[in-house]
């Protein structure tokens, strides 16, 4: 999806709650996948890879808005720097915004975290397969090679 380009886009509690709707629907899916991992149901996960990547998708143009619009305000794109801006907004939106822009952050690291859990299962999942495919190969008389880290392959 292309960056939507409107010059009248601002960030606002509409724009931070669209954004943390799309982060919770994201770590939903991850949660699914975690889910099929840990249940051994591989035959899901591609179903859960498209809809992460239509979710990050939206997530990304979310994402480029807000810097953009902070960008033109001037801000540095740092979590202090954004919270200074946050405070300083005198509107009525004000305390909204800086309680969904703390949740935002909240969001941000659960979804780091089971994605990196997610990936630590698959790399198990992997090295335990690796070995029991060499093992196979071991057993049926087949030579294995070795790859520049020593893994073995067929």
């Amino acid at each position: 999806m292309p960056l939507n380009q409107d010059s009248s886009f601002s960030v606002s509690s509409e724009s931070l709650l669209k954004e943390a709707k799309e982060l919770r629907s994201f770590i939903d899916i991850l949660k699914k996948e975690e889910l099929a991992l840990v249940q051994g149901k591989i035959d899901e996960i591609d179903f859960y890879a498209s809809d992460k990547l239509r979710s990050i998708e939206i997530l990304i143009q979310l994402n480029d808005q807000r810097e953009e619009y902070f960008k033109a305000q001037g801000l540095t794109l740092d979590k202090s720097c954004i919270n200074n801006w946050l405070r300083k907004q005198q509107n009525s939106d004000q305390t909204n915004m800086i309680e969904i822009w703390s949740e935002l952050l909240d969001l941000a690291k659960t979804a780091q975290h089971i994605n990196q859990s997610n990936g630590l299962i698959i790399s198990t999942r992997h090295q335990h397969h690796q070995r029991a495919l060499a093992a196979l190969h071991s057993a049926a008389g087949n030579v294995s090679c070795y790859g520049p880290k020593g893994q073995a392959y067929i």
